[in-house]
């Protein structure tokens, strides 16, 4: 008899039951929120500019990684007939091909020069700028002196007005200088050394983020502000766009229906009142990842491998590759029954849905956390923390299962330092521990001093656990919610299965052994200023993100729950304490 066949007929129908329970509960959650769906105004044209950057892999101008003239050439391949121009931020780095490629393919140049805080660099630059504009005329119709100079303080007003005076003077084309809408209100003197204002108008990074439905009023109100400020200057839009992965700012959601229906509504807007504008941006940049995390890597219309993300006309998937999640959490679930055969044939009815259920949860964390690390950790010091979390997940999963299973079957193991207990108590440590750092990197902005106290390396080696500016931090939910409902749960089974008392079992120290009156780890004291950490770093949270947030309630709930574990060591302790005292009084 082949093992294949010894194993089918061990499989009983409470196994069934279990993984039919999980697998299909899991494939719902991946299911569900990635449904096809279909914009109510697709659009049909074609895309008037996008901003070109063919960074793809571990190519970053960062470190000096540039793409070959042969993968720029395939990145404006990938746009030929779906936008009419792209736009350069420099005119250096391997863009100096650009003007020539696109002139071969009919597409048109918006080319730039980028101004930082180097002269040296910044004389190469508008050298560059104008020898492109003038060999190419006919392709570069436009261009910009400087991107966001004002907004990151590299250069002086004064300083950025001759750099444009110079361009102005040796070319044909209409010269512009780009920034946030708010830099040319503030800096009028601008408008007079310009042909046309070129404004970013990017309503989920501005100071109040706002949601995509109003998308379209805040483009119009900011465009008639800057129109009343410079009567008779055109005004171009020269940065809009949406992310379609990252952490939530208020009630801007990155997504690719948020994405789509941004650009679709503002795209009609567009055409029929003859708004210029370029769209941030063709490809997203996973280079970006390391100084704007995860969101500022998600901006493109095709992903980091220039496959495009969705078709404007077609329904559309918020994450194509969700199957690959469901299948690893059914594998997930799978092992583990197999693994767990002859304690599962021991189940009822009733206790294998309950079971099955359990390790849908534990399943869907841990493939969730594997997926976000997989597919959006992108450099590799992001790729490490991820992994770690993701690890973590695992664990988690595998610990909240094994001992939600073997209370169930009626197994009284494992007992306190035990293997199994041990090993539970450990991932969980691990899942608290960075649960509450993360959270206190999140409400405790120091990262002027970490960036004045550490090298450059070794803030970019660390940045994921640094504490940088929180609107790029990412919500760890995805990584650690399993730390906050793995106890919950385990506590739950325990005190409904009469074997154990729920505020007992939920003691931190306690959650994944026997209790037998022994005392849960930690001294009391440390217990409570753990718990009241988690519950003021949820209160802070909220307050920072304000309440429309929803992902900030999310974190800040599994914030709360995690101190449960602290407060019940602490009411445990204190119980034994009185036990004791009283006695001694007997």
């Amino acid at each position: 008899m082949f093992p294949s066949e010894s194993l089918m007929r061990a499989i009983t129908p409470a196994h069934a039951v279990t993984l039919c329970v999980a697998i299909g509960l899991t494939f719902l959650a991946w299911w569900l929120p990635n449904r096809p769906v279909t914009l109510a105004q697709p659009f049909d044209g074609v895309i008037e500019s996008v901003s070109f950057a063919p960074f793809r892999g571990t190519q970053s101008p960062l470190t000096g990684n540039y793409p070959s003239d042969h993968e720029i050439a395939l990145a404006l391949d990938a746009l030929v007939g779906k936008v009419r121009g792209v736009r350069l931020y420099t005119a250096r780095e391997g863009m100096e091909i650009v003007p020539g490629l696109a002139q071969a393919r009919g597409l048109k140049v918006f080319a730039g020069a980028w101004l930082g805080q180097v002269l040296r660099v910044n004389q190469a630059e508008v050298a560059s700028l104008i020898d492109l504009a003038n060999r190419f005329p006919d392709t570069i119709d436009r261009v910009i002196v400087g991107n966001e100079v004002l907004l990151r303080r590299d250069l002086p007003v004064d300083r950025l007005i001759e750099h444009i005076r110079t361009v102005r003077a040796a070319i044909k084309q209409p010269v512009t200088y780009a920034d946030v809408w708010e830099f040319w209100l503030q800096n009028p003197q601008l408008a007079a050394e310009v042909d046309f204002i070129t404004i970013h108008i990017l309503p989920y990074w501005e100071d109040f983020p706002l949601p995509v439905e109003v998308g379209n009023a805040h483009v119009e109100n900011i465009l008639a502000q800057v129109r009343a400020a410079f009567p008779g200057k055109p005004v171009v839009i020269g940065e809009i766009g949406w992310p379609t992965h990252g952490r939530s700012r208020e009630a801007a959601v990155p997504g690719r229906l948020e994405l789509a229906t941004f650009l679709t509504n503002f795209l009609h807007k567009a055409t029929s009142e003859g708004i210029r504008y370029n769209v941030i941006e063709a490809f997203d940049q996973r280079w970006k990842s390391e100084m704007e995390g995860t969101v500022g890597a998600n901006w493109g219309l095709f992903d980091s491998n220039w496959h495009h993300k969705f078709n404007f006309n077609k329904p559309i998937v918020e994450e194509p590759r969700w199957p690959w999640g469901a299948a690893l959490a059914a594998l997930l679930s799978i092992v583990f029954v197999v693994h767990q055969r002859a304690r599962a044939a021991r189940l009822g009815l009733g206790r294998a849905i309950l079971t099955g259920l359990l390790l849908a949860v534990a399943t869907y964390g841990g493939s969730r956390a594997v997926y976000e690390a997989y597919f959006y950790a992108y450099m590799w010091a992001p790729q490490v923390w991820a992994g770690l979390k993701a690890v973590v997940a695992l664990g988690l999963g595998l610990a909240l299962s094994v001992t939600a299973f073997r209370i169930l079957t009626g197994d009284t193991r494992p007992a306190a330092g035990s293997g199994p207990a041990i090993g539970g108590d450990l991932v969980l440590s691990l899942g608290l521990g960075l649960s509450f750092a993360l959270s206190f990197l999140m409400v405790v902005p120091v990262s002027t001093l970490a960036s004045q106290v550490l090298a450059p390396a070794t803030v970019s080696m660390l940045w994921p656990i640094l504490p940088v500016d929180g609107r790029y931090r990412d919500f760890p939910t995805v990584y650690l919610a399993l730390a906050a409902v793995a106890p919950l749960i385990i506590s739950g089974v325990a005190a409904a299965t009469g074997r154990d008392r729920f505020l007992d079992r939920l003691a931190f120290g306690h959650v994944f052994g026997r209790i037998d009156d022994i005392p849960p780890k930690g001294r009391g004291w440390f217990s409570l200023v753990v718990g009241l950490g988690f519950i003021a770093m949820a209160v802070a949270l909220l307050i920072l993100e304000t309440p429309a947030n929803i992902e900030a309630w999310a974190w800040g709930a599994c914030m709360v729950l995690m101190s449960l574990p602290f407060f019940a060591a602490v009411r445990f302790r204190w119980r034994l304490r009185r036990s004791a005292l009283a006695v001694g009084i007997e």
